[in-house]
């Protein structure tokens, strides 16, 4: 039998924040508004790609990963037992957790300057790229990056993910007005500039995400104490699984530089940005289930059928319109970009229908669960990649990624499977 501690606080409030209305708007929210994001995203991308030239805008492509991909690193398991211990309390307690989480960001955030700082030197002289100086003029800006990221789990455990979904969409409108200004004003169309110009964009929006989940930082040593206490407990475990899988199935753009040249990153970097907002229904969804999820000692099978139905028509939406809308919006030179959107639209989906199953996992605490799905969607990535990226560049690449999610899905089937039988430590103890 699965045990789980009942929430504190006022539990009116707890059922509206997990009734399924409440669950729908929020899915429903945060879905509508990483569309726009993604939508605002591709316009800036659209303007840069003709600016920069797909060599350019390759390098550019490449320093944008290389930041998300170092960001992943900042994390360090503090920030799920943060959102898992705010889906348990009422809302003034909530605060100071959020003003410890915040605390607990100041420093990680450091260390992920000092990081892409220091590796920055030498990216040059390992990737077909010149992104080198653009990396370190970034780097103070880009820290929004790894704060988005906790922003997500911070909203994800108090039920409020209009409040990250409206700030992501800030921050592209910044970053889309930005780009059209630098364009419009005779700007040079460097790969530096752009880069700055995107962290920027992000590190203002941060500024209103951090403000906007009004942090308390009264009694913040106590909420510390319980946020490093679940890192040991589970979430140190679930970092690691997160890193290995998510690091190794974010490399591709890297190894795409590594092995192919710039042109070839911006088409894959291009395809993957589209793809990826293919996925935002399904990710809205599975964002906005977390806290009830929590609560909950199995999947309610409608959820797999409402993920597996919107993946599905998403990717026979990509079949029939990526060829027409990649032709009109970035012209025929950009050609090689359709079928790998084709490919990576049909990642994107597996990936959709594994996020149920991946947030229920995280929302129980199932730390090694994770940390051993993640090493196989590791072990396939890294073999994959390596198989099909040296002679297939960037087409390699995307059906890498594939195949690897297919096994990766395969694994959180089996693992929570076999959670069903098992128990779960209450989230008191977390």
């Amino acid at each position: 039998m699965i045990t789980v501690t009942q929430p504190r606080g006022d539990s009116a409030d707890a059922a509206r924040r997990l009734s399924p209305s409440s669950i729908a708007r929020q899915g429903a929210g945060y879905a509508g508004s990483a569309l726009l994001s993604s939508a605002l995203g591709l316009v800036g991308t659209v303007v840069l790609a003709h600016e920069l030239g797909a060599s350019s805008f390759g390098s550019y492509s490449f320093a944008v990963a290389f930041l998300l991909f170092v960001a992943m690193f900042a994390d360090l398991g503090l920030f799920l037992p943060a959102s898992r211990l705010l889906a348990t309390v009422d809302s003034r307690e909530q605060r100071s957790i959020v003003g410890a989480a915040w605390l607990v960001f100041v420093p990680t955030g450091v260390l992920y300057v000092v990081a892409v700082e220091l590796l920055s030197f030498g990216v040059d002289s390992v990737f077909n790229v010149h992104a080198g100086a653009a990396l370190r003029w970034a780097a103070p800006l880009a820290v929004a990056y790894p704060l988005f990221q906790a922003g997500l789990q911070l909203s994800q455990g108090v039920a409020r993910l209009h409040v990250y979904s409206t700030v992501a969409v800030l921050a592209q409108g910044l970053f889309v007005a930005a780009v059209l200004v630098w364009v419009w004003s005779g700007g040079p169309g460097d790969t530096t500039a752009a880069v700055v110009i995107r962290a920027g964009a992000f590190a203002c929006a941060a500024v209103v995400l951090v403000a906007w989940l009004r942090p308390v930082f009264r009694g913040a040593r106590v909420h510390i104490q319980r946020l490093v206490a679940g890192a040991r407990g589970y979430g140190f475990e679930v970092y690691v699984g997160r890193v290995l899988s998510m690091g190794t199935y974010n490399m591709d753009t890297l190894m795409v530089a590594a092995f192919a040249n710039a042109r070839s990153v911006g088409y894959y970097a291009l395809a993957g940005s589209i793809a990826t907002a293919s996925g935002t229904p399904v990710l809205g969804f599975c964002n906005a289930l977390f806290p009830r999820m929590v609560h909950s000692d199995r999947i309610d099978r409608r959820w797999i059928s409402v993920a597996t139905g919107l993946s599905a028509g998403v990717f026979v939406a990509a079949i029939v319109l990526a060829g027409p809308a990649v032709r009109i919006v970035f012209g025929s030179g950009f050609a090689p970009v359709v079928p790998l959107v084709i490919v990576l639209v049909l990642a994107q989906g597996i990936r959709s229908v594994t996020g149920v199953y991946n947030t229920f996992l995280s929302a129980r605490g199932r730390g090694k669960e994770l940390r051993n799905a993640a090493l196989v969607l590791a072990g396939s990535n890294l073999v994959l990649n390596f198989a099909l990226i040296p002679p297939f560049g960037a087409t390699g690449a995307a059906w890498a990624s594939v195949v690897a999610l297919v096994a990766n899905l395969g694994t959180h089937v089996f693992y929570y499977r076999r959670s069903l039988g098992g128990v779960v430590e209450g989230v008191a103890h977390a």
